[in-house]
């Protein structure tokens, strides 16, 4: 019986065409190659919660080469990347409404994590998983076993094998796997329809 369901957001529940990075250097007529190096070597700072996405703006122009506020660039950020998988959205509506809790369980630095939570899946879930608030990242098994014992705080009762995850990373699906969660890669709607029986 499936206790709990976690999803993934970017590559499950979002379909961006592209990174923010590579749509802000093209618009901006910006060479993309120090963004590039800014996600390879910094950015899991920012999705672990040890910095602040707004500071780095404020102090690092030279990077950024934005006129107006963080607060500003953020919220054309998060738009760009808001393009939903509406078939899999309702999909989460149906399964809930059928009794079995949904979580988002996302790599997220803590800005796009509150605009997860307050505006692009505003009440889809029945919480949501950030690594920025955890101090965790989704490649660290100690992830999901923090999502296994906020469940059980919860009142759920879940044992790992009790909790379906699905994710468009292999690596991050058999993290999950070997903490016992029952994690399948997402491939498509079609895929999570056969694993629930849909």
């Amino acid at each position: 019986m499936n206790k709990a369901i976690l999803f993934d957001a970017d590559g499950v529940l979002t379909l961006p065409e592209e990174m923010f990075s590579v749509v802000y250097a093209k618009s901006h007529g910006l060479d993309p190659m120090p963004f590039e190096y800014f996600f390879k070597t910094e950015w899991q700072d920012f999705v672990l919660g040890k910095r602040d996405l707004k500071e780095h703006i404020r102090t690092n122009n030279d990077l950024w080469q934005w006129d107006g506020s963080p607060d500003k660039l953020l919220e054309y950020w998060f738009k760009t990347e808001d393009i939903q998988n509406e078939e899999m959205i309702e999909l989460i509506k149906k399964v809930r409404q059928s009794g079995t809790p949904c979580y988002l369980a996302t790599e997220q630095e803590k800005y796009r994590g509150d605009y997860m939570r307050n505006v692009m899946f505003k009440d889809l879930f029945d919480g949501y998983f950030v690594t920025a608030e955890l101090g965790l990242k989704k490649s660290d098994p100690k992830f999901f076993t923090r999502i296994i014992e906020l469940l059980t705080g919860y009142g759920l009762g879940a044992q790992p094998s009790d909790v379906l995850f699905f994710d468009d990373s292999q690596s991050k699906v058999d993290v999950a796997k070997s903490v016992g969660i029952n994690a399948h890669l997402f491939t498509g709607v079609q895929e999570f329809k056969e694993v629930l029986g849909l």
